[in-house]
């Protein structure tokens, strides 16, 4: 009986199981990606995605997602760049419900995120740190799961962290002309599969396009909460 509970709740699997979508994911809005992923990102935990170099189109991966669920908050700790406001909102991003939190101390930002989780007034979280800790990682992913929220790790090493690490999906990506390389280390609840190319062309045409140097547009902060913590840590 242990065992069949163990399969009903998709934590064991038999070989010869062939798997439909789970209806624990949440769509990415990306329909080559969920097909890959079996229905789409979990609907709760810790997702890691090594990112190597900023900006290489990890942002544009996550958008649909964010601008379709924003019932509660949305939390961004320490981006590696400014937030523009004006580019949020374009991508249908209600800043109303976006939080940006900024901590000098790796810690801090730490803390940050697993009291927001905790709070349960947030349904995603993006935090950009360079390492995590096995029981760091592990009281992240009780408390998004708890909660009912799903956070992205996002830091700049090219490949994911130890296996180790408890988190329910690890991801490294790779910029392609238009879109992005993922590969899948690590998804709980189905095998590991070969890379998935995502395709942001229908969204972002100009990525078809070649490169035209624009003047750089002034970051917005107008109606985006910002929060400065400098004291508690998350031992």
């Amino acid at each position: 009986m242990a065992l069949l509970q163990l399969e009903k709740d998709r934590l064991v699997w038999r070989a010869r199981q062939v798997t439909g979508p789970d209806q624990r994911r949440q769509s990415s809005f990306y329909s080559t990606l969920d097909a890959h992923l079996q229905g789409g990102w979990p609907q709760t935990g810790l997702v890691e995605l090594a990112c190597g170099l900023a900006g290489i189109g990890e942002l544009r991966l996550l958008f649909p997602l964010l601008a379709q669920s924003q019932a509660r908050l949305q939390v961004w700790i320490n981006p590696p760049a400014q937030l523009n406001g004006q580019a949020l909102a374009q991508h249908g991003i209600s800043l109303s419900k976006t939080l940006l939190i900024r901590c000098q101390n790796p810690q801090h930002a730490l803390w940050s995120a697993q009291q927001s989780l905790n709070s349960g007034c947030c349904s995603h979280l993006v935090l950009w740190a360079k390492n995590l800790t096995s029981p760091q990682a592990k009281r992240l992913q009780v408390a998004a799961k708890d909660n009912q929220a799903l956070m992205f790790w996002l830091h700049p090493q090219p490949e994911p962290s130890t296996s180790a690490l408890p988190v329910s999906a690890r991801f490294s990506l790779a910029p392609l002309a238009t879109g992005l390389r993922l590969k899948i280390h690590k998804y709980q609840g189905q095998w590991p599969q070969h890379p998935c190319q995502v395709d942001m062309h229908k969204l972002w045409p100009s990525l078809a396009m070649p490169t035209v140097t624009a003047a750089p547009v002034p970051a917005l902060k107008r109606n985006i909460k910002l929060v400065s913590l400098n004291s508690h840590k998350l031992q």
